[in-house]
């Protein structure tokens, strides 16, 4: 089967609490990278659907993310050959209460932890990509970024 040209598209999910830390999730599959709870955007789904999907599949909740709580996006280049460019969206998700944190339930499939992160500890937990996407807007709230993504040596 071949693959549609194009580039695949990841949503993910800046969650805060009523202390503004990070909620962060890690794979189950390993590494010691954490990330925004979100992936990839299906066939004819939009990111904002995406992002809606992935927290209710990943942490349990359904938010009520909306088209105007849109973050940052982000064109990255692929990482090395076989690899294909990528568009990542961030959406801005609600802040969290005490009762809504008791509620999360981790899909055990994709994620073995969460937790709660001050902007500090996201820096030097989250992976460095995201870190770079999502740093700007944490200085400056209330404004969309747009980013790119390339390697090194090439315009």
């Amino acid at each position: 089967m071949q693959r549609a040209p194009g580039h695949p598209v990841t949503a993910t999910v800046l969650i805060t609490d009523q202390h503004d830390r990070l909620l962060i999730v890690h794979p189950a599959r390993g590494g010691k990278a954490w990330h925004l709870p979100g992936g990839l955007v299906e066939e004819q789904e939009s990111p904002l659907d995406a992002a809606r999907r992935e927290t209710r599949e990943e942490i349990g909740l359904d938010l009520d993310i909306r088209d105007f709580d849109f973050f940052a996006a982000e064109w990255i280049e692929a990482s090395r050959p076989g690899r294909r460019n990528r568009l990542a969206f961030v959406f801005a998700g609600p802040v969290l209460t005490e009762e809504d944190t008791s509620r999360i339930t981790l899909q055990s499939e994709e994620l073995d932890s969460w937790r709660w992160a001050t902007r500090e500890e996201a820096r030097s937990l989250l992976h460095p990509a995201i870190v770079a996407r999502i740093v700007g807007p944490l200085q400056t709230p209330m404004g969309a970024v747009y980013r790119e993504t390339r390697r090194e040596g090439t315009p």
